[in-house]
């Protein structure tokens, strides 16, 4: 509960990333909402508890909101924590159709510009202490494919010149944690442990920020990006950040030799879970400020 509001988070998987973590809100998958729906009709009256329900794009199915219609009075708000890819794009107009989801939020402030919807960013939760070890590589990059194998392959090389370790964990396909070599993300956040920094190569013409630079935030590791758009969110330090396609790639080695910059604490906290579920409830548009630049003071 927030602020005396019950809210539910319907996930592909509720025990993806950090979301086991949450004690903030409640975090269901589809598959045991459909669950609850067929078989369990005291669950379903718990439903009705419930003023905020957020689908999360990834694994979200119109049915899912549908069955929540029937047991809650509930405001329904889909959010694309992804890129607004063609099929995002058919999901968002098939459901508007519908007329089934209350409001639309992405976490990419240009792509929720562009598209007419709400921006929230995206959020996260610190769901383990990293274990204090020796670093052994400077950088890790890990995540699927989508197009990025070739560009970190040649990052590897091109860092390997400069004197810097790149460490890859890249698995293929589209399926999300049942992709052949999938880490749970506790494991996965042990890579993080063994290195000085994360690396972020984007996916083509996103902006929103990402996981990477969510745990390099929480971690306080160094952030190496291809997000251009990151200079202009209020935490950008050039310190802790450095922008390939901007900064100069010889730079490179000194900015890793550099202390990390203390950011002042807001600026983390700002992607808590309950000053996330918070934003849902300012229903103004960001047209002007969309990109929450200095949205709060550093000090």
């Amino acid at each position: 509960m927030i602020n005396n509001v019950e809210v539910l988070l319907v996930a592909k998987d509720n025990r993806l990333y950090f979301f086991d973590a949450l004690t903030e809100i409640d975090v269901i998958s589809g598959s045991e909402l459909k669950e609850i729906a067929t078989h369990d009709k005291n669950d379903t009256r718990l439903l009705s508890r419930y003023q905020l329900i957020i689908f999360m794009d990834s694994g979200f199915n119109p049915e899912y909101a549908r069955i929540v219609k029937k047991y809650s009075s509930a405001r329904l708000v889909l959010f694309f924590w992804n890129k607004l890819t063609h099929e995002k794009l058919d999901l968002l107009s098939d459901t508007k159709k519908d007329g089934i989801i209350d409001d639309y939020y992405s976490f990419d402030p240009i792509e929720a510009k562009k598209y007419g919807l709400y921006h929230n960013s995206t959020f996260y939760k610190s769901c383990v202490d990293l274990t204090t070890q020796t670093p052994q590589y400077d950088l890790f990059f890990g995540g699927s494919n989508k197009g990025r194998r070739n560009i970190a392959h040649v990052l590897k090389e091109k860092l390997g010149n400069l004197g810097l370790s790149l460490n890859l964990f890249i698995i293929e396909g589209d399926e999300g944690n049942k992709n052949k070599g999938y880490l749970p993300y506790h494991q996965f956040l042990d890579f993080l442990s063994l290195t000085n920094g994360i690396l972020e190569i984007m996916q083509e013409e996103q902006h929103g920020l990402t996981l990477r630079t969510m745990e390099a935030l929480f971690f306080q590791k160094k952030l190496v990006t291809t997000n251009l758009e990151i200079k202009r969110y209020y935490f950008y330090h050039p310190d802790n950040i450095f922008i390939l396609g901007h900064d100069a790639l010889e730079g490179l080695p000194a900015f890793m030799n550099k202390p990390h910059k203390q950011l002042n604490s807001n600026m983390i906290r700002f992607f808590e879970p309950d000053l996330w579920i918070q934003r849902f409830f300012c229903t103004e548009k960001l047209e002007d400020n969309y990109l929450y630049f200095d949205s709060l003071e550093q000090k």
